[in-house]
Parts: structure tokens; sequence; C-alpha cells
């Protein structure tokens, strides 16, 4: 088996982007056109999953050198982050010698609905402040106009995201139907 992967290197601010490699079992990690270290796993001193990390991320000691690799990349969007949450796991099940995992954990699931159900509830919310605000009796005529528009676009927006969820619950059931 063999994995490849874009991930980050170190903490904070400094970080060295490149490539991380499991092939043979040999870890490698090239960056800027040079190998920082290709070393079998079993001579890794330590590794270690941060349970912040959800396994996106693991720090490992390789020849008294500590290296903190990341497979979320810096500024990540919530897509970038969740597809980073699958690689790491797959990474982790690969290094300790697992099967890959299927789907991810229940907490993780929850917390993505829950982020989705928020999105949902502040959108209605906007599309209701907004038609309020155009009902006013007292609203300009600008007033109105914003706040027409406001509401029509929230609560468009509040239509596409309760349509997205039901295109992933629908999924969801089929994947487990199948």
């Amino acid at each position: 088996m063999q994995l490849t992967a874009p991930v980050e290197c170190g903490k904070y601010f400094k970080a060295d982007r490149g490539t991380l490699t499991l092939a043979s079992g040999n870890l490698r990690f090239e960056s800027d056109g040079r190998c920082v270290f290709d070393v079998p796993l079993p001579s890794i001193e330590k590794i270690v999953w941060h349970w912040y990390s959800f396994s996106a991320a693991f720090e490992a000691t390789i020849a008294r050198q500590n290296y903190f690799l990341s497979f979320i990349p810096r500024m990540a969007g919530f897509h970038e982050w969740w597809a980073a949450l699958m690689t790491g796991r797959r990474w982790r099940a690969a290094m300790e010698g697992n099967a890959a995992p299927g789907s991810m954990p229940l907490a993780a699931r929850l917390f993505r609905v829950s982020l989705q159900v928020a999105q949902i509830f502040i959108m209605g919310c906007a599309a209701i402040l907004s038609w309020g605000m155009a009902m006013a009796p007292d609203a300009s005529t600008l007033s109105l106009l914003l706040g027409l528009l406001g509401a029509v676009a929230a609560g468009l927006g509040f239509i596409a995201l309760i349509g997205r969820g039901l295109i992933e619950i629908a999924a969801a059931f089929s994947r487990h139907t199948d």
C-alpha cells in the first residue's frame, strides 16, 4: 500500500509545505525539492496523534528531531478541513497497521450536522429580520427595497441550505440501505 498526501510541517506561522509518502513501510517527507526525512516506520521514536487534531495531524520524533505534520492546510475552509480529517484517519490506520476507516466518528458527524443546522437557523433569522425591516410602517423607500432584497436573498439561501440538507440525508440513507 502506498499513500501520498500534501502536508504542512511545523506549528503556528512557521510551516513548510511538502509531500508525505508512506510506501513499503517507509515514511518520507519532501519539501522544496529536498528530502527532509525518509525512515522506516519502526525507527520512528515517537508518534503522537493529538486528540484536538481529530487525527488530521500528528507529531513524530525522528532521530531526536520533532516534526509536526498536518493534513489540514493553513486557512482551510470547511470542506478542506473535512477532507483532511478523512485523509488523516486513513493515514493513521495505515501507519498503525489497521484497516482503513469507513466513515467519520459519530462526534465529528454530529459537529458537522450542528454547523449545518446553525447555518439554516441564521439564514432563516436573516430572512425574517429583513422582511420585518421592509414591512416597518415608517420605512423609507430605500429601506423597503433593501429589506425586500435582503429577505429574498436570505430566503433563497435558507431554501438552498434546506435542499442541500435533504439531498445529503437522502444520500446517507441510500448508502446505508445498499
